[in-house]
């Protein structure tokens, strides 16, 4: 039976573009937003920008690779990068932005622990999207 969170604690913001929302896992981790909660407000506030700025802006609007970078083409992985956090995400359906979870880099290039983080974003992109052809991901109200 999964677990469903509260809805205010899936949204993290609702843009004119893009809704953003952290990913929830089957027992009802989010495993992004728990990161992000221990973090300096600094860095907080830092994602916060780069995220209501994509999901403000049309949709094609760029940010520099400082901000903003494809991880994995092939699924379709990217990062907001606040600082030296790396926050993994996806677009889905309905002009979603679905943030999976989160690291501090290592060093300039990916270093092994962080591909392994990079596995887990694609595993939790991959679950999302079967959760959401089953129809279980989102609760549904009576």
């Amino acid at each position: 039976m999964p677990v469903y969170p509260a809805p205010e604690d899936i949204l993290y913001h609702e843009g004119t573009t893009f809704t953003a929302e952290w990913y929830y896992s089957e027992n009802g981790a989010l495993p992004a937003l728990e990161y992000y909660r221990q973090l300096k407000e600094s860095y907080q506030l830092r994602l916060d920008y780069i995220v209501k700025y994509i999901a403000n802006n049309p949709i094609g609007t760029h940010l520099p690779e400082t901000m903003y970078k494809i991880e994995d083409r092939e699924h379709k992985i990217y990062a907001f990068k606040p600082g030296a956090q790396r926050f993994f995400n996806f677009m889905s359906m309905g002009r979603k932005i679905i943030l999976t979870n989160a690291y501090q880099k290592h060093s300039n290039k990916m270093a092994r622990q962080d591909l392994e983080k990079l596995k887990i974003a694609v595993h939790y992109g991959m679950d999302y999207q079967r959760r959401l052809r089953e129809g279980t991901y989102y609760e549904k109200h009576a």
